[in-house]
């Protein structure tokens, strides 16, 4: 490398000419040297930084409110089944967790944190009856759990405070140790610094309007001064979007030649694709649902939409549900109270689907007319609270005492 330098050094002060040849093999050296492959390294991908990516945006979003968008109710357990509380202490803090927050942007928080650094924090203030009082939103770096040698796990802030777990609540994504997840992210970088590097390709090849990396061959030497007028002639007439396509002045038998692989012959679009299904495929997110139509149709999407609830979304909502009964409620509340996310707005499907789901379920009596208006938002009337079953439905009981009773009858006759 320092054989190089001296060179266009001394070709600089015009000490001497360089050869083409002299000069080639100099450029090569240098690309192959240590100095010019750390520059072309890949690019290092951050938790924040990958939300630069489209599809890691779509995906993070999509998740995060979807889930800030489903209610969350507390209910309590009966002798006839369940009956929803809505004036427990435990049910306000969520709606209302601090002067600040909404129950939308806690579980926004807590879902973009998780996908991202693999932790989503929240600390738990409480009143002297234990009661929570208010949830502060945290930073995943400002948050590190400590699993102790006996077992027992606290939470050192970013202030040097240490917290026992029931005063911070933790949505934890995959793990290996059980108590801290993994942070997606991290564990993809590689993955996606191909996919930053194909955006930071393409970015470099429309800003240069679409022209190829080449090389200009000329028969013999060039004299300093000509170099440099020839170099600034051709970096003013190529390099740019104002230049896109401008026809060049080559002079003295000067030949242009294209080294690089046209973005076609490189696969540049296919790569692009799959980068984004293999984003979607890390979160567990339809294709479909990030713009990816390629495999989409009208039968599918809506199969893939019910297999998004119950294979991606619901393994963080029954995270969720458990991390709030063992935190928010108090130990003589817990196995009486529980809370629950309400699915049936993205499990329902489309009007016709619904429509003949309650229609068999009114006719065995397993829902009432009031019962099917309340999963439709609709105000109940009176009498729809009756439960109806068809008239011409029985038992396999009733049916072999009517069969024996006419064969008696038949005999007797």
């Amino acid at each position: 490398m320092s054989n190089f330098l001296s060179k266009i050094l001394a070709f600089n002060r015009g000490e001497k000419r360089t050869s083409s040849a002299e000069f080639e093999a100099a450029v090569n050296a240098a690309l192959l040297s240590d100095t010019v492959s750390g520059i072309t390294k890949k690019p290092y991908i951050s938790e924040e930084g990958s939300l630069n990516l489209s599809a890691v945006w779509a995906c993070v979003r999509i998740l995060s409110e979807t889930v800030g968008t489903l209610p969350i109710h507390l209910y309590r357990k009966t002798d006839k089944g369940r009956e929803q509380v809505r004036q427990h202490p435990c049910s306000l803090i969520l709606s209302l967790p601090n002067s600040y927050t909404s129950r939308f942007a806690l579980l926004h928080h807590l879902m973009v944190s998780c996908t991202l650094w693999g932790n989503g924090y929240a600390r738990i203030y409480r009143d002297p009856m234990f009661r929570p009082v208010r949830l502060q939103l945290m930073h995943p770096t400002q948050v590190e759990p400590i699993l102790t040698d006996d077992d027992i796990l606290f939470y050192r802030t970013d202030k040097g405070e240490l917290l026992p777990s029931h005063e911070m609540l933790h949505l934890r994504g995959l793990s290996t140790n059980g108590y801290k997840g993994k942070s997606p992210i991290a564990v993809h970088r590689d993955n996606l610094s191909l996919t930053a590097s194909a955006q930071q390709y393409g970015e470099k090849f429309f800003n240069q309007g679409g022209n190829m990396s080449g090389v200009f061959k000329y028969p013999s030497t060039l004299k300093p001064e000509a170099y440099k007028r020839l170099k600034h002639d051709l970096i003013q007439q190529s390099v740019g979007l104002h230049n896109a396509h401008t026809p060049l002045l080559l002079e003295g038998g000067m030949t242009y030649e294209r080294i690089s692989i046209p973005p076609e012959d490189a696969q540049f679009i296919a790569t692009r694709k799959f980068q984004k299904t293999e984003i979607a495929t890390i979160y567990g997110v339809p294709p479909h649902m990030i713009a990816d139509l390629e495999r989409a149709t009208n039968n599918n999407i809506e199969h893939q939409g019910m297999e998004f609830v119950q294979y991606c979304l619901m393994p963080y909502l029954v995270r969720l549900e458990e991390e709030f009964n063992r935190k928010l409620l108090r130990h003589d509340e817990f196995g009486e109270y529980y809370f629950l996310f309400g699915l049936n707005g993205l499990l329902r499907g489309d009007a016709k689907t619904r429509s003949e789901y309650y229609k068999n379920m009114n006719l065995i009596g397993a829902l009432s007319a009031n019962e099917i208006r309340s999963l439709e938002d609709m105000n109940a009337y009176e009498g729809g609270d009756e439960y109806f079953v068809q008239a011409n439905m029985q038992t396999i009981e009733n049916a072999k005492s009517i069969k024996t009773g006419n064969n008696e009858h038949q005999k007797t006759k």
